[in-house]
């Protein structure tokens, strides 16, 4: 009878956690779509309105689920610790995007 209990409340607790981090990890998603706008303007020194049209269409594309974060913040990141990208960071992760969401099946 004790096993059904210890059971039951051990059913009952991981539920409940279960529960609570799902909520937290909706909260990070939101909150680094939110900041991701702002990382890529300034961490690829956009500078051009086609440019920050581009990084707008990328975060709305992220907002609604059309393209996945990790594919954008693991570019981000490839482009900020690759030297040649250094003087126009832009222009090599907004190539490199395309090429790998490309070879998802998204078109950026």
């Amino acid at each position: 009878m004790q096993r059904i209990v210890l059971l039951l409340l051990a059913t009952y607790f991981g539920a409940f956690s279960y529960v609570g981090l799902e909520s937290v990890n909706a909260q990070t998603t939101a909150a680094n779509v939110a900041d991701l706008h702002q990382q890529l303007k300034s961490g690829l020194k956009a500078r051009r309105p086609q440019e920050f049209a581009f990084i707008a269409k990328v975060v709305t594309m992220v907002e609604n689920d059309h393209l996945p974060i990790d594919l954008v913040i693991s570019t981000f990141l490839w482009v900020r610790q690759n030297p040649q990208a250094r003087d126009y960071p832009f222009v090599y992760f907004q190539q490199a995007l395309r090429e790998r969401a490309k070879r998802l099946g998204i078109t950026v």
